[in-house]
């Protein structure tokens, strides 16, 4: 069974979002380099030398690894197709944050990061403010959303967290939690 029209939707977002930087509508290496300068300065110099190193080495296994599942003719770009098509192949299977790509698992810590800017593993809704303000989410109602989040203040917006909501917003045929990721409610 393929995936419906609001999960290529979500699919579509994590590829304008989270990869094609330059917006040329294809992810390529340099997508990848721009993302770590973005990130940079996002957080404002809260990224130490080691850190930087410790991103673009682990951003250079997860480009190998994108490349190797969805750059399908092999001219190292992977395109809108190609990308929902692993995707497709993907959430097929995929039953646990487990299940992802190894190179979607390993951007899941560097995602929190770039919200967690006062490095304390709890995203405030200070910091998603921020975070909805600097990568231009369109989110109206940014307090709503935190709270959906949060569970209403039951749960903290950590690590833990954000796994699930990023598995959430990857997979769920519906609207559901994992669309908080995108500025939005359910």
């Amino acid at each position: 069974m393929g995936l419906n029209d609001f999960q290529k939707q979500k699919i579509k977002f994590t590829f304008d979002f989270f990869l094609d930087y330059n917006k040329d509508g294809s992810i390529q290496w340099e997508d990848f380099e721009e993302m770590i300068k973005r990130y940079k300065e996002v957080n404002k110099g809260s990224l130490s030398d080691a850190d930087y190193k410790s991103m673009q080495a682990s951003l250079e296994d997860e480009w190998r690894d994108l490349k190797g599942r969805a750059d399908i003719n092999k001219d190292d770009v992977v395109s809108w197709e190609e990308y929902l098509a692993m995707w497709e192949k993907t959430i097929a299977t995929c039953k646990s944050v487990a299940d992802l790509p190894a190179w979607c698992q390993s951007r899941i810590p560097f995602l929190f990061k770039g919200m967690d800017v006062s490095g304390d593993g709890i995203v405030d809704l200070e910091e998603f403010q921020n975070y909805c303000k600097n990568f231009q989410l369109q989110c109206a109602d940014v307090p709503a959303v935190y709270n959906v989040i949060t569970d209403g203040g039951k749960v903290n917006f950590d690590l833990a967290r954000y796994k699930e909501l990023y598995y959430r917003l990857l997979t769920s045929p519906s609207a559901d939690a994992g669309n908080t990721l995108m500025g939005q409610k359910p």
